[in-house]
């Protein structure tokens, strides 16, 4: 539906990296939802071609050097951008966005939204926190950070980040098998996100060790983008465990649903998550999640009801494999109820209208 002019918002969007993580899938796929909603949305973004793919769709980019020396110009080209946008909102994501947003809201008087996608020390937010200016935590663990730090609650509103994976159509598993090469008897477990320390690959690969002894249709797929340093001690740990030949990497993919639809279910042994956006793609396509018990992700994995939540070692993250892997009733219950959790609380269009609201906020503050 078609918003007038006096309930559309301009909303200039400042994010900082271009890397395809959550935090930068977030505002693309929010700035891109706010425009069809009749929002007009602008967007800054770092310089190279590499943002330019990652980051752009039909909102407009402006790119600029966000390290180094060019911060000072950064900021205002921001400013001057806001001002001549005529924006509502300064929405910034991430910490260096975040500073730039700052000193462009103090030159222009123009309200700061400020996202809170990561654990962080950095004192921007707290500074950040004061007349009309809204912080955003992505869960009520980000929430409870900030608090924690100092920074009063009146400023900070907890909105959860959305998925538009339960509008995609539902795809057939065998062709994903057919693509890899992988036989159509194994049963798919999938990890998606970067695959870095922190997401709890290595364990995953370790644990499959103790899963295939049990269960040896088991393969395990691995998508997102594999950090360089990473990669040799993570391919040597699945060849010293015996695992090599039941693991495919994918590398960042732009049909996830589709690859999701293939999996028994996901896992999610991480050491730390704000929030956990691949849990709720995985649930939004009926997938269980395993989880480890950290950050925002008990905010969204309820235990044994969408998913199972774990202490983050080999042998709980393997019995719970295992559990979800021989129980199969079990499985898709946890399916259908993450399905029904995501389509409650945590579609793309609640997120947008929550940050709508966030947005006419600051803006009545102003």
């Amino acid at each position: 539906m078609a918003l007038s002019n006096d309930q559309a918002i301009k909303v200039l969007q400042v994010v900082s990296s271009a890397a395809t993580s959550g935090a930068e899938l977030h505002v693309r796929t929010l700035s891109h939802h706010l425009q069809r909603r009749g929002h007009s949305v602008h967007m800054v973004g770092p310089r190279g071609d590499h943002g330019r793919h990652t980051l752009s769709s039909t909102v407009p980019l402006y790119q600029s050097s966000m390290k180094g020396l060019g911060w000072a110009r950064t900021c205002l080209m921001v400013a001057k951008l806001a001002r001549a946008k005529r924006a509502d909102v300064i929405h910034t994501h991430l910490t260096r966005a975040t500073y730039f947003g700052y000193v462009a809201s103090l030159l222009t008087g123009i309200p700061l939204v400020a996202s809170v996608h990561v654990a962080t020390h950095d004192p921007i937010y707290k500074r950040a926190a004061r007349k009309h200016n809204r912080l955003v935590a992505v869960s009520n663990f980000v929430r409870g950070m900030l608090k924690g730090r100092g920074i009063p609650d009146r400023y900070i509103d907890t909105v959860y980040n959305g998925t538009d994976f339960v509008e995609f159509d539902w795809s057939c598993p065998r062709a994903v098998h057919e693509e890899f090469g992988i036989p159509e008897e194994r049963k798919l477990i999938g990890m998606v996100g970067r695959i870095c320390e922190e997401k709890g690959q290595m364990l995953m690969v370790e644990a499959m060790g103790d899963v295939l002894r049990a269960h040896p249709e088991t393969h395990l797929v691995l998508v997102g983008r594999i950090d360089e340093l990473y990669e040799p001690e993570l391919r040597s740990t699945a060849a010293r465990v015996g695992v090599q030949d039941r693991i495919t990497f994918t590398g960042n993919r732009a049909d996830v649903p589709r690859l999701l639809d293939a999996f028994q279910f996901t896992a999610m042994p991480s050491s730390i998550e704000t929030f956990g956006l691949a849990a709720i793609e995985a649930m939004a396509r009926r997938k269980p999640v395993v989880a480890s018990r950290v950050g925002g992700l008990p905010e969204i994995v309820r235990h044994q009801q969408t998913g199972l939540l774990i202490d983050r070692n080999r042998n709980e993250l393997a019995d719970a494999t295992e559990y979800l892997l021989r129980n199969d009733d079990e499985r898709e219950y946890m399916g259908q109820m993450g399905r029904k959790l995501v389509e409650e609380k945590f579609t793309v269009h609640q997120m947008v209208e929550r940050l709508e609201a966030v947005y006419a906020k600051a803006m009545r503050a102003g």
